[in-house]
């Protein structure tokens, strides 16, 4: 059965129905929050958006390579998943240097 659990990322709180436990739940914003704040710390993003969006990449290509370093998707979309996250991450890098 679902239940409402409201958690803060960002500053911003969030009311999310989940069927896993408050705790769980919980336990997977401070992930989020960790990868969002490693994002920001590096310099790579501008803004909280940009920030969010190449954890989701990290996060992504982590799920993707798998734990033992095999990769559990076809190797060319790994290459392109990786083309893709190094072309954000220069576009973000040119438009800071330009603000």
């Amino acid at each position: 059965m679902k239940q409402s659990v409201s958690v803060s990322l960002l500053g911003q709180e969030f009311h999310l129905r989940s069927t896993a436990s408050a705790e769980q739940v919980h336990k997977v914003a401070a992930f989020v929050e960790e990868q969002i704040s490693q994002v920001t710390a590096s310099g790579r993003a501008v803004d909280t958006m940009q920030a969010a969006i190449l954890a989701l990449f990290n996060v992504s290509a982590s799920y993707l390579q798998g734990k033992d370093g095999d990769s559990i998707v076809d190797p060319e979309f790994a290459d392109r998943l990786k083309s893709l996250a190094d072309r954000i991450e220069k576009t973000l890098e040119s438009e800071g240097a330009t603000r």
